[in-house]
């Protein structure tokens, strides 16, 4: 298992469009994908599900990553959000 926490930099936080970037990414890798924020956790290759979260600007998330590929998801992913989804 690899965990990274990074900070949303988003001006809306995790919304319809970096939700679907995000779980598009997620979905090229073979790992399993969940992002942690406070007490919900949510699965990282759904977007409605990493939208329900309700993440804003400016806010610490945790992405964990367990599988076959699960350092270069998590360390990919991670530089993905840290770029503000570019």
């Amino acid at each position: 298992m690899e965990e990274r926490t990074v900070t949303v930099k988003d001006k809306i936080g995790l919304h319809a469009r970096t939700s679907s970037l995000f779980s598009k990414k997620a979905m090229m890798f073979a790992s399993e994908v969940k992002i942690v924020f406070g007490q919900k956790e949510a699965n990282g290759k759904s977007m409605l599900a990493i939208m329900s979260l309700g993440v804003k600007h400016g806010m610490e998330i945790k992405i964990k990553v367990n599988g076959e590929d699960e350092k270069k998801t998590a360390e990919l992913l991670a530089e993905f959000v840290e770029n503000n989804f570019a």
